[in-house]
C-alpha cells in the first residue's frame, strides 16, 4: 500500500501504485494548495504533458478553491508533520 510520510498508508480506488512507493497527500484545507497546483500545471506544460492531464490539474484547483470558499483553511505548520 502506498505510504505518505505524514498520514501513513494510503489506499487508492483507481491506479496502480506500488506498495512501497511514496505518495504525497495534500488536503483542501491547505490554503497554499491552489498555488501549488498552479505551479505543478506550469511544470507539466513545460514538460509537454498531455492536455487532459493539465485539465485535470485545473479541475482539481477549481474544486479545491470552491471548497476553500466555504470551509476553514490554514497554513501548514512544520510541527504538523510526523515522520517515523
Amino acid at each position: 500500500m502506498p505510504i505518505d510520510t505524514k498520514y501513513g498508508r494510503v489506499s487508492v480506488e483507481r491506479g496502480d501504485i506500488g506498495g512501497d512507493e511514496p505518495v504525497v497527500v495534500f488536503r483542501a484545507q491547505d490554503r497554499l494548495l491552489p498555488a501549488v497546483l498552479d505551479a505543478y500545471a506550469d511544470l507539466c506544460r513545460e514538460a509537454g504533458s498531455p492536455a487532459n492531464h493539465i485539465q485535470g490539474i485545473q479541475w482539481t484547483r477549481d474544486f479545491v478553491t470552491a471548497w476553500q470558499a466555504d470551509n476553514h483553511t490554514q497554513t501548514p505548520r512544520s510541527q504538523s508533520h510526523t515522520a517515523d
